[in-house]
């Protein structure tokens, strides 16, 4: 259901931080009012989540950092807290359909069908058709992941009115960005890779449909592991050297990093390679769902975000082992910024706020939403 707030926060809680922009309306205006990222305190260990004690820390320090003013949030699920499935479905009748999508939404789902909400969506038909054949996007969400999302906003003060796909929101956010940059479009599907922490999730669009999404377990984690097992030192050592300014990716893929007055040179060849074949691995799927070589299944481009896009070189790599990526993406281009110090900065680190950013235009991006009001994710 579309959410229509006129002072709002996107919120997008990570592995490893919490990312928020707040957008404003001025008349006809969209104004980026406040954007921030804050690290999660204590997170060492890249097996465990972090502590909801933490996380809500993060929250506070992010909106009083910040300079954030509105209380409304719009929250996103991390992709292991959702179940995406693209079905061919019979049904007779419109509530027949409503039925079966929601069977089958609660049978393929890895939750406790107690535990389950869920939401779906017609879209064209791929391949078959047939009177009464639907092609359906089926979205299910655990319930207590909503409810443990919902708390951890109420304790960092914020007013929860809506709880979003993150993958959804990520995928709205650069097909915004991506109309401003080509406003001619081919008709062509797009392709967006979110590099997060742990994951990096593959999805394709044309133009407002969500037509495919896929997450794979490659991501800027891999990274980091590599440097502290190839230099033998901790996790928040590795962390901060892998973000160090001068950190760049060969298109080899060698890390080259600096400690102390040494350079330093981390092979990481494995990981590109494996995230480069996830990709692949994905898109192919995606163009094999229709006739050979028809260009309904030729994706046009692919747009790199997510926090692990921030990487300097990731792009070229990948493009060294067959994946073309057409551009980093920067979800904030197009809209007028506040002048509030250090807001003008944001460009250089846009592309880990396409989440956030998504969840704050959510009412003003018509056709791909899968939002919950909280009244009903509750």
């Amino acid at each position: 259901m579309p959410y229509h707030i006129t002072h709002r926060i996107g919120l997008d809680i990570g592995t490893h931080s919490v990312k928020g922009v707040e957008v404003v309306e001025r008349g006809l205006e969209l104004i980026i009012r406040a954007a921030q990222v804050v690290p999660i305190s204590n997170h060492s260990d890249s097996n465990k989540p972090p502590s909801s004690e933490a996380i809500v820390h993060a929250i506070r320090t992010m909106l009083s950092s910040g300079g954030f003013h509105s209380t409304k949030a719009i929250l996103a699920l991390p992709p292991e807290s959702v179940h995406m499935k693209w079905l061919h479905l019979e049904a007779s009748n419109e509530a027949e359909l409503d039925a079966t999508a929601r069977a089958a939404a609660i049978r393929g789902a890895p939750f406790p069908a107690d535990d389950v909400v869920v939401d779906y969506r017609v879209l064209l038909p791929r391949g078959r058709r047939g009177r009464n054949i639907y092609f359906v996007m089926l979205v299910a969400a655990s319930s207590s992941a909503i409810d443990e999302l919902l708390d951890l906003a109420d304790r960092a003060g914020l007013e929860p009115v809506a709880v979003d796909v993150g993958p959804v929101a990520a995928a709205r956010s650069l097909e915004d960005y991506t109309s401003r940059r080509s406003p001619l479009w081919s008709g062509q599907p797009r392709a967006h890779c979110v590099v997060g922490a742990k994951s990096t999730t593959i999805s394709v669009i044309r133009g407002d449909e969500f037509e495919f999404a896929r997450t794979v377990p490659v991501g800027g984690n891999d990274f980091t592991a590599r440097i502290a097992d190839h230099l033998s030192i901790t996790w928040e050592e590795a962390e901060r050297i892998k973000s160090s300014r001068g950190t760049q990716l060969l298109p080899n893929g060698t890390l080259v990093c600096t400690a102390g007055e040494g350079e330093l040179l981390v092979p990481c060849d494995n990981v590109v390679g494996r995230l480069a074949r996830e990709i692949q691995r994905s898109l192919r799927f995606f163009s094999s769902q229709y006739a050979e070589g028809s260009y309904l299944g030729i994706v046009g481009s692919t747009v790199l975000a997510g926090g692990g896009a921030l990487l300097p070189g990731l792009d070229k790599a990948l493009a060294d082992r067959g994946v073309e990526i057409n551009f980093i993406a920067n979800p904030f281009a197009g809209f007028s910024v506040d002048v509030r110090p250090g807001l003008q900065s944001i460009g250089d680190f846009a592309a880990q706020f396409v989440t956030a950013m998504g969840l704050a235009i959510g009412d003003y991006s018509a056709g791909m939403s899968c939002t919950k009001e909280r009244v009903t994710a509750a």
